[in-house]
């Protein structure tokens, strides 16, 4: 296995690898004899955009599917802020700061714009059921908190003027935007990010790079990226892992990519 080492990243606001908030190391899984990821190891450093690509089949979404808990890996740790997150469940990775978009949107169709993004915040405290249909005061702040964050990334995603409109039929532009606001109601300090620029014009995925990367700046999260757009990736991220028959081939900066002799053959043939 040939992996190419590189630095961390080149963003000032980003620590070094001691301080990483999420850390794999050696995961592996099989499906039926096939190993889907081997002994992969990678940091996600706090304020770091991390690129993970590869060609279709070479893990990537496996290793998403591993962090979040629906899939359980062989062998390998997976280490949130130094606690073991393979003893976690997956409705409790919000409440930890672990928030993710999907590939295919998973919103609710018929709940407005504006309830779906109030959906994301569930994870910030819980009031008793008791004392929220009597609305006693915790119950009554939580809900305005609630209500006062989802208006604010409404704002801040521009979307106030569908804010009241069902989710079903929106341009898909304006729905990955959706999606965002719900993830970030979460307050989360990490966020994956699944095939965003899917779907989307030109013309939006650089709207859309340029607007992950104002959010970092603005609400101080770590992303990882999972994305075949490779502009994009290469555009926004501060350090970048490539995989390929779910071994990692590559990890540097994104000025190293275009370079690797690797990852130039998994996209390419060995030809190329």
């Amino acid at each position: 296995m040939h992996v190419t080492p590189g630095p961390s990243t080149d963003s000032p606001s980003v620590g070094d690898a001691g301080d990483a908030l999420l850390r794999l190391r050696d995961v592996s899984i099989a499906f039926g004899g096939v190993k889907a990821l081997d002994g992969v190891g990678l940091d996600v450093l706090p304020g770091q955009i991390l690129g993970l690509i590869g060609p279709n089949g070479a893990g990537k979404t496996t290793l998403f599917n591993c962090i979040t808990r629906i899939y359980q890996p062989d062998t390998g740790e997976i280490v949130w802020r130094g606690d073991d997150l393979l003893r976690i469940r997956p409705h409790h990775l919000a409440g930890l700061g672990i928030a993710r978009t999907f590939q295919n949107l998973a919103l609710f169709g018929g709940m407005s714009v504006f309830d779906n993004a109030m959906a994301g915040g569930t994870s910030q405290g819980r009031v008793g059921a008791t004392s929220g249909m009597l609305a006693w005061p915790p119950a009554r702040r939580r809900t305005n908190e609630l209500r006062r964050r989802a208006w604010e990334l409404l704002e801040r995603l521009d979307l106030l003027e569908v804010a009241e409109a069902p989710a079903a039929g929106l341009p898909f532009g304006t729905l990955k935007r959706v999606e965002l606001a719900r993830a970030l109601m979460a307050r989360p300090s990490l966020l994956l990010l699944d095939e965003p620029a899917g779907g989307l014009t030109h013309s939006e995925v650089k709207d859309l790079g340029e607007l992950i990367v104002s959010l970092r700046d603005d609400y101080g999260f770590a992303a990882l990226l999972v994305e075949h757009h490779m502009g994009l990736v290469l555009g926004i991220s501060d350090h970048v892992v490539a995989l390929d028959f779910g071994q990692k081939i590559f990890e540097g900066s994104p000025e190293q990519v275009r370079d690797d002799p690797a990852v130039v053959a998994a996209y390419l043939g060995r030809a190329a």
